[in-house]
């Protein structure tokens, strides 16, 4: 019997028909899931949620329940092997924000790292920008800067549903090496007459924030082939996150430690020629019976506190018009804002690494697992003390407007669409640090430490101020040869610094295609072609503290700390209290306006830029990819001994013709620094072959398999094309740029077994295999690490003595050093399986309220295999190699509960080496969410969505958790919203 499909309204459902050909029978099947119609094509009988009652009657199947079966029938569907999320009921993805709705998927996990609820993902044991984003199949310029997309500056209200197609066929858009993440929008004349509102407020447990949001939206049906469609999403942003930072570990030494003889068991013994032998830590009189890198302590340590504050808005609208019964025609524009313009971070820190601070430490040496031997807890005194508040605004924007046309009759379908899309991403960073040096007969700074171990609820920090100055006194004074210092007449510092990035991207295309059916085992023959130009254009600069206006620094600048009875939301109650903050509108008030001198170049944010940092030279440059693509594809249907088969052949060709203009920083005759502008271009073209088939083996067991090439561009920013030159105190030191880094490529193989065993179950297991070639790699290559001839570069003639570089330039007296980076495209390819099992069920055919209940487990796992080209074993940062989904939920007609149970296991972070040479991870984290629904009527409801209600926190280490690198904490968060349709 058929279902009674109790769906309200979606909130937010933004564009209409953009459909990506490729994507057409699943964006279809999404209109049925967003709407409750049915969607043009039929859909399989297998996918149907329908069911009924042990007693007869119908089951409605509203709120959670509709939202995993909906995205069932979405998997189902689909022409290849994918997953996907769908709004639930109430017309919502109850979750933060796009990345948190996503993590719930197999094979995706969300990077918690990322600042400022940036969500960025990985996908399929890959970083996020091995993927490529499209919304309804089309792509739109992406508003990126140093990372992958970033979804928190979508707002989740105006999807219906997310999928992540993790097969690429001939037809979808190339750029996809970890598969596809389509935003999927219905569009108008799918969807019902009316209107909508959700009116909601944020609570965040640290810090005690609320933040309003608003959601409206309007679907007109004009008449029976036109409909309009308009909606606007605002939502104002209040969190924060507190960070505790341990930024280095260093050994003890004679002459920081008293009672330093007792730890010489830790210390190499010295060579007799007085030397320390290579790799050790030496003192006189070490033994080395217990080490020879001496003994360690965290030397450096933070407290940080960032404040997000702003707004996201979102709006869209479109209309879709159906002349007959073979044209449709439509034109829709979507845009979305994130203004975080008052994000401010407040830092501490205490640096005891002056060879004239004192430290005493309050534990025994410990040996972990990195073969060092370390103390948790120590009393310090005369360390250098750094006040800084840091103005972090961050703007991400995107808008994106299409106009497509489609005819389809009983034997062709054409289609034509234009794009035009821009986006945005500025970070824009201004530091101003006070800092309190140490002094030789003491700076009446003194405290006590211990870093907690494994544990950074032990953590403890305290800190004596005497005298209490922290403003010093003038005059200061600035050199060229230390561009962020102005230098007070006591020693102590003013430091103005800060680096600011903007990237802009512009995306224009036009695309079409015809597809011819013809029936039998061939089903239909598709060709089409895409013509597309991208542009993406970076700025970057670097404050100095030149020409401002110091001597009107004062105590002024000083107030109470708002954090200071917060902080960790008190689950760390050994941290520091008694921390001031730097008033940031104080300060610029006082420090500007700069006095500008001839030659100078005034930022963005009014201070002078730093010539002398390569940020200039290395983000002002413009990338132009003019892409012109070619696809065939052959879609099969057949019957073999009963068992129904569907697939396609297909592949893609696309053309890259790459221009970059850029600025190469240098080092000129005279010493001083040049910046040379260069133009550079090169073209390549990648084949991509695809091919997929699917076996209906039963009514309810489904086979896929599926092979396909994919590549990705490596991301501008991330790669900068300019090579420069710096000089430090014994060289110079060559970055190499990347223009001429090729995009990196797999091939893949997936296998998927799906059994459908009942209405709105499905037990499924998942297995792939990419082998990526060309992975963009540092470089390793003599040739490049010390070239003989440098005169390009203005270093003379280079020669390597053992591991060193020298040039025949003479750097104070001597032959300068010269060091050299960079990145290439490595020969080694790395191979990256994976392994993904879902079940999902629900239970509506037991007795009684038990009816109403439901759930999903899934489970990811990811390996990485392969050597890098200098031998070492590949890793891939930021990937988890389990991850779980845990998720149960209850839904009556009236009132529904979801509790979802989140973890991943350890991973590495991006430069895997750290201050000892040890790798740095992330611990394993779990979080557990929850929504509970209550529906007044079939017009009006309440919802209350609850985040990491076991407040957990991040913890980052070197080697063995006894080792902290830093926590984060970003507390519990509520939201309380009000849906009504009408």
């Amino acid at each position: 019997m058929k279902a009674k499909a109790c769906a309200v309204m979606l909130a937010g459902v933004a564009m209409g028909a953009v459909l990506s050909p490729a994507a057409y029978a699943q964006t279809q099947t999404a209109i049925a899931a967003a709407t409750g119609a049915a969607p043009v094509e039929a859909q399989t009988d297998a996918a149907q949620a329908d069911a009924t009652q042990a007693d007869g009657s119908d089951i409605v199947i509203t709120g959670f329940r509709k939202s995993y079966i909906d995205a069932l029938r979405m998997k189902r569907d689909d022409q290849g092997i994918s997953d996907s999320i769908s709004a639930d009921g109430l017309g919502r993805f109850p979750d933060l924000n796009v990345g948190e709705a996503l993590q719930r998927v197999p094979g995706v996990q969300i990077n918690r790292e990322a600042g400022s609820r940036d969500a960025t993902i990985n996908l399929r044991g890959l970083p996020g920008t091995y993927a490529r984003y499209t919304i309804n199949g089309q792509t739109f310029a992406d508003p990126i800067l140093d990372s992958s997309t970033p979804l928190g500056a979508f707002n989740a209200d105006v999807f219906s549903a997310i999928a992540v197609k993790k097969t690429i066929g001939a037809g979808d858009q190339a750029g996809g090496l970890s598969g596809i993440i389509d935003l999927q929008i219905a569009p108008a004349l799918g969807r019902k007459q009316g209107g909508f509102i959700k009116i909601a407020d944020e609570y965040d447990t640290l810090g005690k924030y609320t933040s309003p949001a608003l959601t409206a939206g309007y679907n007109a049906h004009v008449t029976d082939t036109l409909a309009v469609f308009g909606v606007v999403a605002y939502k104002k942003e209040r969190f924060r996150r507190d960070s505790i930072f341990f930024n280095a570990y260093s050994p003890l030494s004679a002459a920081n430690a008293p009672g330093f003889a007792q730890y010489l068991d830790y210390y190499s013994p010295l060579n007799a020629n007085g030397s320390c032998p290579s790799g050790k830590v030496c003192a006189a009189g070490g033994t080395g019976t217990k080490g020879t890198t001496g003994v360690l302590f965290a030397s450096d340590q933070r407290q940080a506190v960032k404040f997000n504050e702003g707004d996201l808005f979102t709006a869209a609208a479109g209309a879709e018009w159906k002349p007959t019964d073979t044209l449709r025609v439509g034109v829709t524009g979507f845009f979305t804002r994130r203004n975080l313009k008052n994000n401010l971070t407040n830092l501490i820190e205490v640096d005891m690494r002056s060879n004239i601070a004192q430290i005493t430490p309050t534990t025994s040496p410990v040996v972990q697992a990195d073969s060092n031997a370390y103390v948790q807890g120590v009393t310090y005194a005369n360390a250098q003390l750094n006040d800084s508040i840091r103005s972090e605004p961050l703007l991400e924007q995107m808008w994106d407007g299409i106009a497509n046309v489609e005819w389809k009759n009983d034997g062709w379908r054409a289609m034509a669409a234009l794009t035009s899309s821009e986006g945005k991403n500025n970070a824009v960073q201004t530091q101003i640090d006070i800092r309190n040096l140490p002094r030789a007969g003491g700076n009446g700074v003194n405290g006590s430490f211990n870093s907690g171990g494994a544990s950074i609820d032990d953590y403890q920090l305290t800190l004596n101020r005497n005298p209490a100055l922290i403003v010093p006194a003038g005059p200061y004074t600035w050199s060229a040869s230390n561009q962020p210092t102005q230098i007070a007449a006591n020693g102590d510092q003013l430091i103005v610094a800060g680096s600011s990035g903007y990237g802009l991207n512009r995306v224009r295309a036009a695309q079409g295609e015809v597809e011819r059916d013809i029936g039998s085992v061939l089903k239909s023959i598709l060709v089409g072609g895409r013509y597309e130009r991208a542009t993406y254009t970076s700025q970057g600069y670097r404050t100095s503290a030149k020409g401002v206006q110091a001597q009107n620094l004062n105590s002024g600048v000083l107030s109470d700390n708002p954090y200071a009875n917060s902080f960790f939301g008190g689950s760390v109650p050994g941290y520091l209290a008694n921390w001031p903050q730097l008033s940031f509108d104080q300060l610029v008030a006082r420090l500007q306006p700069v006095t500008v001198q001839p030659g100078d170049v005034v930022t963005p944010t009014g201070w002078i830029n730093d010539p002398t940092n390569a940020s200039y030279a290395l983000y002002n440059f413009s990338v132009r990819n003019t892409i012109a693509a070619g696809y065939g594809q052959a879609n099969l249907a057949f019957t073999v001994a009963g068992i129904a088969f569907s697939g396609y052949a297909g592949v893609r060709y696309e053309h890259t013709d790459q221009l970059i203009n850029a600025l190469s920083r240098q080092v000129g005759t005279n010493g001083g620094i040049v910046y040379v502008p260069q133009q550079f271009r090169q073209k390549y073209g990648n084949w991509l072959p695809s091919a997929y088939l699917s076996a209906d083996l039963t009514d309810r067991l489904v086979l896929r398999g599926a092979y396909y090439k994919a590549f990705v561009r490596p991301q501008p920013r991330n790669l900068t094309p300019a090579t420069t030159v710096s000089t430090n105190s014994t060289g110079y030191a060559i970055q190499y740029g990347g223009y001429d880094l090729k995009p990196y490529s797999a091939d893949s193989e997936d296998l998927s077994l799906e059994w459908y065993n009942r209405p709105g179950g499905l037990f499924a297991i998942a297995g792939y295999r990419k082998v990526i070639r060309n992975l963009i790699s540092p470089e390793t290559r003599l040739s490049r690490l010390c070239p003989a001839d440098a005169t390009q570069f203005g270093l003379g003639q280079l020669t390597t003595i053992g591991t060193t570089c020298y040039s025949n330039q003479l750097v104070n007296g001597q032959p300068a050093i010269v060091t050299a980076s960079g990145n290439f495209n490595q020969p080694n390819p790395i191979t990256v399986t994976g392994l993904e099992v879902t079940a999902q069920q629900n239970f509506d055919f037991l007795p009684g309220i038990l009816r109403n209940l439901g759930g999903q487990v899934n489970y990811s796992y990811t390996n990485v295999s392969g050597t890098n080209a200098d031998g070492s074993k590949a890793a891939l940062p930021g990937v988890s190699k389990n991850n779980v989904n845990v998720i149960g939920y209850y839904e009556s007609p009236v009132f529904g509960l979801r509790v979802i149970y989140t973890w991943r296991d350890q991973y590495t972070l991006t430069g895997g080496n750290t201050f000892t040479g040890g790798a740095s991870f992330v611990a394993p984290r779990g979080q557990l969410d929850s929504s509970v629904s209550l529906k007044f009527s079939e017009r009006y409801s309440l919802s209350l969505d609850a985040f990491n209600l076991l407040d957990a926190k991040r913890i980052q280490y070197q080697v063995t958790p006894a080792i902290p690198r830093q926590a984060d904490y970003d507390g519990r968060t509520f939201t309380l919203a009000f849906h009504g349709t009408f």
